[in-house]
């Protein structure tokens, strides 16, 4: 009977171990805001979770937590190098390129806006080259005007906006619209930030 167990746990020991050389092992930063790619040792650094990639490729490689059975999978994102971006199962995005990219800094191609449900449900579009004027207006206010305190109660409405660049395909920058009571405003979770958005504005995210 011992004989048996010894085989058994031997067997479950080998299973496991070709189990996690399906893919590349990769190695978090103690802090967990870094990773490395153990096969070509890139390290990656993890972009603020106002990033999500818009979709996702071929797996990449696996992070097992030690002791735990808490494990994240990294992504290839398509069209762009991995030695440079990668996704995760849980909408992250990492980076290694030697500058992190600037939200305020990127081309915008359109802005989608969008339903966050179980699933991201795009509701409309604004795209460049129709609709320049209502994108320059919504970051403009965004990146540059005041910050305001968030309102106290819960939001009653809320849209996720992202941001599609042409440095960064495949990767959205995202923001949220929100009502609170009587008024709107553009605020971003996990930064905190709050811009109280005018009527005038508010308009164009009211669907028809």
């Amino acid at each position: 009977m011992k004989r048996f167990i010894l085989l058994m746990l031997a067997l479950l020991l080998t299973c496991t171990a070709c189990k996690n050389s399906d893919h590349t092992v990769f190695l978090q930063d103690e802090d967990g805001y870094g990773c490395t790619d153990t096969e070509t040792g890139i390290h990656y650094t993890a972009l603020p979770l106002s990033f999500e990639p818009a979709k996702v490729g071929k797996i990449r490689g696996v992070y097992t937590a030690k002791g735990s059975e808490h494990t994240l999978t990294y992504y290839e994102i398509p069209t762009l190098d991995t030695a440079l971006y990668l996704g995760d199962s849980e909408r992250g995005v990492w980076c290694a390129a030697d500058t992190l990219p600037s939200p305020e800094k990127l081309t915008p191609t359109a802005l989608l806006v969008c339903e966050e449900q179980a699933v991201s449900v795009e509701i409309y579009r604004f795209s460049t080259g129709t609709d320049d004027a209502v994108i320059a207006e919504i970051l403009t206010l965004w990146f540059s005007g005041e910050a305001t305190e968030q309102p106290e109660g819960e939001r009653s409405f809320t849209r996720r906006i992202k941001l599609q660049s042409a440095e960064l395909p495949n990767i959205y920058y995202c923001f949220d619209y929100c009502i609170w009571g009587e008024n709107a405003y553009f605020y971003e979770l996990f930064s905190g930030r709050t811009v109280a958005v005018p009527d005038s504005l508010a308009q164009r995210f009211v669907e028809e």
